[in-house]
């Protein structure tokens, strides 16, 4: 118990000085919440972290193999210049409706592209277009 207490107390003490407030990522997971996606998102630390691994990466192509409500999509999408792309794979047609809203939501909806269905199908179709990418 007490080493949950702590973890929770540092968890929350990065939040605070390496993250932020951010109001939409607030409202992303109060949407996810109201129409149903299961509560599974990264932390806002973990999100931070991915966010910074595209940023030191440079990366202008980022392949996310799981969209969920996109809370991780627009952490990592934030991370791209303006001519970047984030091709995200989700496998329920209705996550991937509420992700493409939370995405418009944050004014990414131009960087981001939600491609539905099983990632075993959806994969090779990528491979055959012939695009790397710099961040998996």
């Amino acid at each position: 118990m007490a080493n949950e207490k702590v973890w929770h107390d540092v968890d929350q003490y990065l939040n605070g000085k390496l993250v932020g407030a951010h109001d939409v990522f607030e409202e992303v997971l109060k949407e996810n919440e109201k129409e149903g996606v299961p509560a599974i998102d990264v932390s806002p630390t973990q999100g931070k972290f991915l966010h910074l691994l595209a940023k030191i990466k440079g990366a202008k192509r980022i392949l996310e193999i799981g969209t969920l409500g996109g809370y991780s999509t627009i952490w990592l999408a934030r991370a791209l210049p303006s001519d970047g792309k984030l091709v995200t794979l989700e496998v329920n047609k209705k996550h991937a409706e509420v992700a493409q809203g939370n995405v418009k939501r944050a004014h990414i909806d131009h960087l981001v592209e939600i491609i539905v269905g099983s990632a075993l199908e959806t994969l090779p179709l990528l491979k055959e277009k012939g695009e790397p990418f710099d961040l998996i």
